[in-house]
Order: C-alpha cells, then structure tokens, then sequence
C-alpha cells in the first residue's frame, strides 16, 4: 500500500493537463466512429471506454478480420499477451513475461482461461472457445478479486454470441487458402417461442502442415448448442452445450544444431559448450524434424548422456483429443439485488504422441474432469455499487504418460485432485458524482492432492575415457511405448545377460542390470557395454493454500470522454507437486500490481487514446522448465525460482482521419526482469573422477558447484569429492529479461472504405513489431529471438444490404519466419516452433 500512496499524487499531477486539454477540446456536437464494445471483465456490462481497469477487448467480428481462429491467434489482441503452441495439446499463455510453458494435469496456469464466465482448469487449444464469438477480453495483471484461481499474470474471457429474440437468421462462410487450407463454418439463430431461442454454430477445418514434414496442420471440428429461455418477468436462464475434436500431427519443431562438449575452451559464449548448427539444408525454415535427412544427420553427430548411444528413432506425432462440456447462466431479479448462478461441467480427453529436441517421443493420454458453479449477487444504487459472490470448483485429472529421451524414459500413471473454495466482494463507492473508491477482496482455499506411480529407467554407458565423452554405439535407444512394461516387452532379451527385468508375469524387477553386447576386444574394456536402471517411485501427497487477495482502487471522471483511475490488487498462485524424484513440492507465488490508467476520447470522438503504467512485483515466482531430478534424470517440474519486477507503459489508440478512414495502434515499454532466479541441478560428471565444473550445465547463468549432503547443496570442497558423491550446481539467472517479455511492441493499422452504388470496399493492413525476446530458460544465444515486423493486409467487399461478404486476406504478408518456443533438450540439441508463415486466401459469407 506504500506504493498506492505515491501513486495517487501522481494521478493527480498527471490528471491537470489531461482536464485542461478534455475542457478544450469538448465540441458542441459529437460523432462516433468507432466499434462500440460492451465488456463483462468486472461481473457488469459496461463499455470498453468506461471500463477502469487494465484491459484489452476485441469484438468477434474484428476477430474474423484479423484471422484469429484459435488461442495462438491472440496475439494480435493485446501487446502485453504471447500465445504459443508446444508439443500435443499444449499452448502456453504469457503477459509480460509471466506465464507457463506447459499445462498439464498438476501444473496451475498463470493466466486464467474463461469461456462464457467459466474457469478452465486445463486451457489447452479447443476451437470451440473461438466458434460464433461475441468478443475476447484479455486482462493484464493480477485479477486478485472477482475471477477464479490462479490469474496472477492476467486473465482471457471468451465470450460467444447468446441466441437473440424474435429472429430467424443464419450465415455460412466457406474460406479456402494456401497449404490445401478450408474452413466451413455455419450458424443459425431460430425463435422457438416467443420468450426463447435456440443459437446453433459448427465449423469444419482442415489445413496442411506448415512444416515440410507435414507438421504443424489442422484437422478441427466443433460445435455448440445455446439456448435462451425468459422464463418470467424475474428470470432468464441460457443453457450452452459444445462439443470439439482436434486431430493431425499438431505442433512441429525445426531442428537448429546442438551443443558439442568442449571442456575448458576458452572464450565459448556457453562455457565448456561448443555450438555445432545443422547444415543449412536440414535446418532451413520450416523443414521439421522430420524432414529427409534430418534424423540420419542427428543419429551420426549426437549422443547424450547418460547412454551416449546415437539418437534415432524420433516418433511422428499425432494428435486425437475430444473436449466437450456444458454450463448455464441463470439470472434472477429478487428486487433488491441481481443473483447470477453459473454452474458448468467439462470433460477434455487427450491422446497425444509428439517430440521435440528433448524427446524421441512423449505420449500423453490423460482425461480431465471439472465441475464448477459459481454464485454473484450484485446491486446498489447511484452512490454505492456492490458485488458478493462465491466460487466451487472441483477438478479431477487421470493420465498415464511416458517421456522417452533416448537414454532415458519416465512412465507415470496418476491422478490429481483440486477443490477451490472462495468467497468475493467488491464494493464501488461515489464520494462525487465524478469520484469513486473501489475496494474488493477474496478468500480462496485450495487443496490439492496427486497420487502417482512412475519409474525413470536410464541406460547408462560404462566406457570412461579420457579427454572425451564416452560413447557406446552398439547400445540400442529406448524403445517407445506408453508403459514400462511394453518398453522392455520390445527389447531383445538378449541385450541383458543376466536375465530381462520383465518377468514372464509381466511383473517388473527394479535395479541396475548388464545391457548390451558383451564387448571381447580391446580398446573397449570387457563385459557389457552398458547398464539398464529401473528406478520405481511412488507420490502420495497432500496439500492446501489459502490466501486473502485485495484490491483498491480510485476512479475520476475528468469529464464525460476522459477517465482516470489508479489501483493496486494483489493475486497468488497456489502451490502443487512435480512427478520428479527430490522435486516433489513447489510453493505458491504472490503478485502485486500497481497501475496509473487513463481512458481518453477528443476532438469530438475522432480520436480514442488510453494510457497505462504498471509496476508488478513477485514473489516465490513458479517456473515450469526442464531439469534434472536428484536422481539424475531428466524431468519437467515446477520450481520457485525467485522474484522479478516488471514495469512499464501501454498505449493504444483510435484516430477517425476521416469518416471513411480509421488509423489505429498501440505500443507497450516493458522493462521485465528476475531480480531473484536461482535453483540447484544435479551435476552429471563423476566425482572422483572428472575434475570440477566439467559438465556445466548449458546456460549463460552463473554456475556453481557443490557437493549434495543429503537433500541440500553445499559449498564445493575437495575432500566431499570423493567417488559416489553427488555433484551438483547452484544456478543463478538473476538479472535476467523474463521469458516472453519483449521491451517493445508496437502495432500500427489503417482502414479505409470506399463506398458505391450497391456495395462497400473496405481495405484494411496492420503491422506489428516486437522486439528482441528471451523464449528458452536457457540463456542461450539462439533462445533469444531477434525484433521482427509482421503484417497482415485484407481487402473485403461488402453488399449494401448485408447479405453478401467476400475477403480476400493475406497474413504474414513479408513471409517472416518467427520462433515461436525454443528448446534444449537431451543431447543438447536446440529446437524452435514458429508462427505461421505466410498465407493467404478468399472467404465467402452469406448471411440470411
């Protein structure tokens, strides 16, 4: 709150020229040229321009015409949000920096994903969210008080179109495009009666693989069901039901080269790690993974620790996952205040294959179940506005996943359990008719539980060489399989001379076992060239959160056309468990917000200008990254990395040139950094045997090693290096630009309309710039991705009567090849997702 303190006078500093320059440019007759928003970010309709919190908004129409169809499409919506897809179902949500790689069924999103006022436990990429839109809300920081869990980071609503009275209409719009791309979307609204109606959409979308592998296409479809009863004078009850696949190979990554082990060079921007790229054939934008020659190259140049036998054998990906779900809004009128009751239920099933630089091939088949219901009554009067409210959610996630990487292979069976509890109330309070006081709280109570077995199996070289890394090439990979037992069921019995681990019972026999061909010639010693580990594990943990989150706010109308508002709300995250042995536990992270806004329309409404500073802090800060468990194996987990601070300015803004003529844009300075980001990772060398800091880990952070003693990472000495000991590194990123926090973005747009006898043409090109970016937890000089322009260009024509539209449109207008995400993986190989490259099409709509 001390920082509330000195943001007031500030405002109140900054408010005098803004009042002097509203005063004057108030005209005698006023005119509108813009789209008119309604939003529902505070529990309330109101408009966009009234709407006195840090927030984004697009309508469903503008959505079309920029050609966003799906989650990563966002990115054109707000400056501060980046939208990516990773392997499966996975797409990860940042604003200014803050947000996850990946969600799965016991990770806690960062940005919370609400579909027609419903929280998505699981925000994975379901078209249905996008199908027959009203508009898209994106809120930018801490949503501390009226929204559901977890949104220290921001949060995006999704709202769709409800069924509308007393009509009978429809349209269908067919789009066909490069890469054998189309789209088939059809919508019908019907009256049933005269209180109800009954809203039907659908859409059917194909599309190619970006990647010359085939990666990277679309095999979609979707549905939804909504109706809408005035069942009395008092009630009004809309009951919506959707349904939604997506099939194909999903994401693709191109392969960029790997990291050589060169200890002790000098002058290596990775110490101790030499960058070897891939040969310009096998590494030109868009070739994949599974490009020809690409997985011939990777096999005869790449082995990595703990078997350094060739990497082969990348699994193509395929994807064939089902969401559906349905929920209700029941809003009744007791007079003297408005009670809304939302209950919904979704079930989202996931059956993927994909890999990436870090895995020959991971599986995931999970199954997640969430019910919620959330209750809100709401009322006042002119000088006092009051929201109470209460929020259930139950989810329940189930999956069997397998994380091969070669050497190594990670098989867990689990389930994970979440009920949240919270009680809400915010009050809004008119000292003036032009002054108000906001104030709002949350009490939320989360507890949480997973129950899991998992094994990590490891082939590990026995050769010790000197000077090199061992290799041992007679040693076949991992087979890939979805359990542990089909995994050894698929290896020949005579690699282990001892006997399989798999017993005819189909039971497994844990340890450490010979594998491989028995080795009779020097120079390698005798006897099997490898061992096979079998490392069972057992998570049984349960735990919960519980935490009060505020915010406080000062509201001023300077006059009619002009509002500014300051505030500060304070969020958490709740805390949760890894599937990694040593890494079980992560604790919550806690946020607070600080913002100084103004919304602002001149010059007799031609011109729309809003104005945002923030300054956010966190604590505990959770990052969700690959690393090593103490056992030495490679796993992905949660950790509390630390603090960072991120500040900044936004601007965005409407300008009516001409009644024809419409510029806009926006522009964000973002200053995004980890003040505190360290963690500890196992050390993979031998101690008694390599010298120290011999395999570094690979980052440009600064690196230390030390000795384990027990679960804590102490001090390096030489006599704890003893042979058997357990080396390992503290590693300090502080200082660092956080992930997916560019310094500056900008986006600049111009429309214009030309209109004739029987039609309109309406022309429209938007360009943006981002610049430079982390994208890898790394630190790596390729996971920092260069400043890039894009621009999209659409021309539409338009009947007079409303019945006809064509667009032509084309995206990525300069075809620019952008990375997307960035990993480094086993074998320290580097690997990149990108957005879409250029395309281009031609939609029909019909509306009737």
């Amino acid at each position: 709150m001390k920082k509330l303190s000195l943001i007031i006078p500030v405002l109140s500093v900054s408010a005098l020229p803004l009042m002097a320059w509203a005063q004057s440019a108030e005209p005698e007759t006023e005119q509108d040229d813009f789209e008119k928003i309604t939003v529902t970010a505070q529990r309330k309709s109101e408009s966009l321009q009234d709407a006195a919190i840090p927030i984004n908004a697009a309508s469903g129409s503008r959505l079309e015409k920029m050609g966003v169809s799906n989650a990563e499409g966002l990115n054109k919506v707000s400056p501060a949000l980046t939208v990516s897809s990773g392997g499966g179902a996975n797409t990860a949500y940042f604003i200014r920096g803050v947000g996850n790689f990946t969600n799965n069924g016991y990770t806690n999103p960062a940005v919370s994903f609400n579909i027609d006022g419903v929280y998505i436990g699981r925000p994975s990429s379901t078209i249905s969210s996008f199908l027959d839109l009203d508009r898209v809300e994106v809120l930018k920081g801490p949503q501390g008080t009226l929204y559901g869990r977890n949104s220290t980071g921001g949060a995006i609503n999704v709202v769709s179109k409800a069924p509308v009275l007393y009509e009978n209409s429809g349209r269908i719009k067919l789009e066909v495009g490069n890469y054998s791309a189309y789209n088939l979307t059809a919508v019908g609204n019907f009256e049933v009666t005269d209180d109800s109606a009954l809203r039907l959409a659908g859409v059917i979308s194909k599309r190619d693989g970006f990647f010359e592998d085939g990666t990277s296409d679309a095999d979609d479809t979707a549905l939804r069901a909504s109706y809408f009863i005035i069942a009395s004078d008092d009630l009004t009850f809309r009951i919506t039901a959707d349904y939604s696949t997506q099939k194909g190979a999903g994401a693709g990554i191109q392969y960029n080269g790997h990291y050589g082990f060169a200890a002790f060079q000098p002058d290596l921007p990775v110490p101790n790690w030499v960058w070897r790229p891939a040969p310009d054939a096998l590494s030109g934008s868009f070739t994949g993974l599974h490009g020809e020659g690409v997985g011939e190259y990777i096999a005869q140049n790449v082995a990595s620790a703990p078997g350094f036998m060739p990497y082969d054998g990348f699994v193509y990906p395929t994807r064939d996952d089902s969401y559906w779900g349905v929920n209700a809004e029941i809003n009744y009128d007791l007079g003297w205040s408005e009670l809304t009751i939302i209950p919904a239920h979704r079930v989202s099933k996931l059956d993927n294959a994909f890999n990436g630089p870090p895995f020959k091939a991971a599986i995931n088949q999970d199954e997640a179940k969430q019910t919620s219901i959330e209750a809100r009554l709401s009322g006042g009067d002119d000088t006092l506005e009051w929201i109470l409210g209460a929020l259930y959610f139950d989810e329940t996630v189930s999956g069997v996943n397998a994380y091969n990487q070669f050497s190594t292979v990670t098989h867990n069976d689990w389930q994970s359990d979440v009920q949240s509890s919270s009680l809400f109330a915010r009050a809004t309070y008119s000292l003036t008719e032009d002054l108000r006081l906001v104030a709002g709280l949350r009490f939320t109570d989360d507890t949480y539980e997973i129950n899991a077995t998992q094994t990590a199996s490891a082939i590990v070289c026995l050769e010790h060489p000197e000077g090199r890394a061992p290799f041992c090439p007679q040693i076949p990979s991992m087979p890939v399989a979805l359990t542990l037992a089909d995994t050894l069921g698929m290896i020949d019995p005579a690699l282990f001379p001892t006997g399989s681990p798999l017993n005819a019972d189909g039971s497994i026999t844990p340890g450490a076992r010979p594998f491989g061909p028995i080795n009779y010639f020097a120079p390698v010693q005798f006897g099997p060239g490898a061992i096979f580990a079998i490392t069972p594990g057992m998570t049984s943990e349960k735990d919960s959160d519980s935490q009060m989150t505020y915010r406080a706010a000062v509201e001023y109308d300077v006059t009619d056309k002009n509002l500014l508002y300051t505030s500060y709300e304070s969020g958490f995250r709740a805390g949760g468990f890894n599937l990694a042995e040593g890494r079980e536990f992560y604790a919550p992270e806690y946020i607070d917000a600080y913002t100084i806004g103004s919304k602002n329309r001149f010059f007799s409404n031609k011109l729309e200008l809003n104005l945002e500073a923030f300054y956010w802090e966190y604590k505990d800060q959770q990052l969700a990254a690959l690393g090593l468990d103490t056992n030495g194996n490679n796993a992905f987990y949660t950790r509390n990395v630390g603090a960072s601070s991120i500040k900044g300015i936004e601007a965005d803004f409407q300008y009516a040139l001409a009644s024809s003529t419409l510029l806009r844009g926006g522009v964000q300075l973002l200053n995004a950094v980890y003040d505190s980001y360290e963690y500890t990772q196992v050390d993979l060398s031998d101690a008694g045997i390599d010298p120290p800091n011999f395999l570094t880990p690979v980052n440009t952070c600064q690196n230390t090693q030390g000795i384990f003693v027990g679960d804590n990472l102490v001090a390096y000495d030489p006599a704890l290096d003893v042979e058997g000991a357990k080396r390992g590194f503290t590693i300090d990123c502080s200082g660092k630009d956080a992930i997916n926090a560019p310094d500056l973005t900008v986006s600049l747009g111009l429309q214009h309309t030309i209109e004739f006898t029987d039609f309109a043409l309406i022309g429209n090109m938007d360009a943006r710039y981002r610049g430079e970016r982390e994208l890898g937890f790394n630190y790596i000089p390729g996971g920092r991705a260069d400043s890039d322009v894009t621009i999209d260009a659409a021309l539409t024509l338009v009947s007079n009567d409303g019945y006809w539209t064509v667009n032509a449109f084309v995206r990525n207008l300069t075809n620019e090849t952008i990375a997307a995400t960035y990993q480094l993986g086993s074998g320290n190989i580097s690997g990149a997702a990108y957005e879409p490259p250029r395309t281009f099409g031609v939609s029909v709509n019909y509306e009737f």
